[in-house]
């Protein structure tokens, strides 16, 4: 068997998800593979040999002799190579490896190249990830790092960024920042805002809202003053004008360190280039299907930086247009509202089914949901129609389903279907390339759910052990038929998806890398933050040094806030005895002062 072929099945086993990344990338001309005078394998990139074409395993076994593991740390690899120096590593170290390495085409050579099995069970690759990813969402903790310099030598800025990152990421911990959100003012990512605001307070950080949705009333009352589409228009420019002011006034009151804006936020290209004024960056996180709603194609280049949850396709759109910034960030869940519950045994008689679904009547639901009628089936949600045999399942008559009802229904679900929606096809979106808030939300409640296979879903969890996802309709009824009769398997699953949600899919993790990766290029935000809550009497303490004669003297003030030159001269003048030194120095100081004064 092909070499290539056999690691790919290996890695299949291990992780599905790099597997089928790996599997879409062809050999690449930049990457040339030679053998070296003892006969091993070395890559050579763009002629850049990143192994010794002579002895690469005793180099690599050198290279390694001083490196010290640290058993309270993660072991990580900057770079892969061919992985002598991680075979080096995995001789010395009985833990877990993990390798960084930001090329697939050099990872693509390696499986062709090098047998992957004596890696599997022991190593974990993170290839082609962000850095702000990797620093916020998929290896939390300190790092033991080491550095394979062919590796880092050819990927400087990459590696870079990654120390970077890490900086950046402890900065943010140390300190918070202001950060000023603008809400839509309705819609499906008005929830998302709300997520957003409550995980940044959890991290540490002053949140205002630009509260847009209080105008909602307003703004749908204007839509009912006048049937001339051409009024219609002027007045929703001018609705769009006033809350862009709206949002202008908040921020100059507010002075915010980075301004969110939400899909949907009502911000003209003039109230976004206000706010640019402002000299911070404005982001903009659009939680919806680029392909529904299109008026991205207005502000695309407007914004300083744009966050979506749809990659490749888009971002090849936004780049066309010309934003320069792109960057994909998919949803999360809110694990303040969304978390398992114990319910009584009347929310179990209400909320409770075989199988649930909680959903809008979108085209595919209501084409694809009547074969499902003969289950112990109940529907949740808005737009159905009541008087069809469908419509007779669903069970708050149309009206809005509150969060906390939303939380019930996850929670007392057997199977919880999610079948994302479409408004023009029948059943399952054959390229679906977004993952909905509900998958994530669902995990968070420890509920077990059935989910329409996405793009990127097996990115986030293990498909087959934390989630379990269908490609038809008939293979979705009989995933409903086979997990309604296997409890455990069910429980197992859910307790699996909601561990992975808790440690990688909460918004706390989203707005960590939101703002790390934005936060990279506008370091010195993050300076002058730090410099101005430093408190006095540290700041003092550490210019004349902590050991020395001064830094021990100004030791004995700690804990009297606010501190200042006079907090020192009182205490001389309540002092006895002779003046030493220091005491005569802060004396001379204060007299100085007073008289330029």
């Amino acid at each position: 068997m092909d070499l290539y072929v056999q690691n790919l099945k290996s890695l299949r086993e291990f992780d599905s998800e790099l597997a089928e990344r790996v599997s879409k990338h062809s050999p690449s001309e930049e990457i040339e593979v030679v053998s070296s005078k003892s006969g091993f394998l070395v890559p050579q990139v763009s002629g850049v040999s990143l192994h010794s074409q002579y002895k690469p395993v005793e180099e690599a076994t050198r290279a390694i002799e001083n490196f010290v593991f640290d058993s309270q740390r993660k072991t990580i690899v900057y770079g892969l190579g061919f992985g002598y120096h991680v075979q080096a590593l995995l001789q010395r170290h009985s833990g877990e490896v993990i390798i960084i390495e930001p090329l697939m085409s050099l990872f693509r050579s390696f499986m062709a190249s090098i047998d992957i099995r004596p890696f599997l069970g022991r190593v974990r690759f993170r290839v082609a990830e962000t850095p702000a990813c990797l620093i916020a969402r998929l290896e939390q903790g300190n790092w033991n790092i080491f550095r394979h310099m062919p590796s880092v030598r050819l990927a400087g800025n990459y590696y870079n960024r990654l120390d970077e990152g890490q900086e950046i990421k402890i900065l943010l911990n140390d300190q918070s920042l202001r950060v000023m959100i603008v809400n839509p003012v309705y819609g499906g990512s008005l929830p998302t805002a709300h997520h957003c605001a409550s995980a940044l307070r959890s991290l540490g950080h002053e949140v205002a809202t630009v509260d847009c949705d209080e105008f909602s009333q307003g703004f749908h009352s204007l839509k009912k003053i006048t049937r001339n589409p051409k009024n219609s228009e002027v007045l929703s420019q001018n609705f769009m004008k006033l809350m862009g002011e709206i949002t202008a006034a908040k921020a100059d009151d507010f002075k915010p360190d980075i301004i969110i804006a939400l899909a949907q936020a009502p911000l003209t290209p003039e109230a976004i280039q206000k706010l640019k004024a402002l000299k911070v960056p404005v982001v903009f996180w659009f939680v919806e299907d680029f392909r529904t709603l299109s008026y991205w194609n207005e502000i695309a280049t407007d914004y300083d930086y744009i966050f979506t949850i749809q990659d490749e396709t888009f971002h090849q759109a936004l780049r066309d247009k010309g934003a320069q910034n792109c960057y994909y960030l998919p949803q999360a869940c809110s694990t303040a509202i969304h978390r398992p519950l114990e319910l009584s045994v009347e929310s179990l008689d209400l909320y409770g089914a075989d199988l649930s679904f909680m959903g809008a009547a979108y085209h595919n639901r209501v084409q694809s949901f009547p074969r499902l009628m003969s289950f112990d089936f109940k529907i949740w949600g808005t737009g159905w129609n009541l008087e069809s045999p469908l419509g007779r399942l669903v069970q708050n008559d149309n009206q809005l389903v509150t969060t906390e009802e939303t939380v019930k229904i996850y929670n007392a679900a057997k199977v919880n279907l999610n079948l994302h929606s479409s408004t023009y096809h029948y059943g399952i979106h054959p390229d679906g390339d977004f993952v909905n808030p509900r998958t994530f939300e669902i995990a968070a409640c420890r509920g077990f759910q059935l989910v329409d296979k996405r793009t990127h879903l097996s990115r986030m969890f293990k498909l087959g052990e934390e989630m379990i996802v269908f490609d038809s309709l008939g293979q979705m009824q009989d995933q409903i038929e086979y997990y309604l009769t296997r409890p455990d398997e069910r429980h197992a699953i859910a307790h699996k998806s909601y561990q992975r949600v808790l440690n990688e899919h909460t918004m706390e993790h989203r707005m960590q890398e939101l703002l790390i990766h934005v936060f990279l290029d506008h370091k010195t935000i993050l300076n002058r933050e730090r410099e101005s809550q430093i408190d006095p009497l540290d700041y003092c303490i550490e210019k004349a040094g902590e050991q020395t004669d001064l830094g021990n003297y100004l030791k004995q003030f700690k804990g009297q806030n606010p501190f200042s030159l006079k907090t020192v001269t009182e205490h001389i003048h309540k002092g006895e005895g002779a003046l030493d030194d220091k005491e005569t120095l802060f004396l001379m100081l204060d007299q100085l002062l007073k008289e330029e004064v």
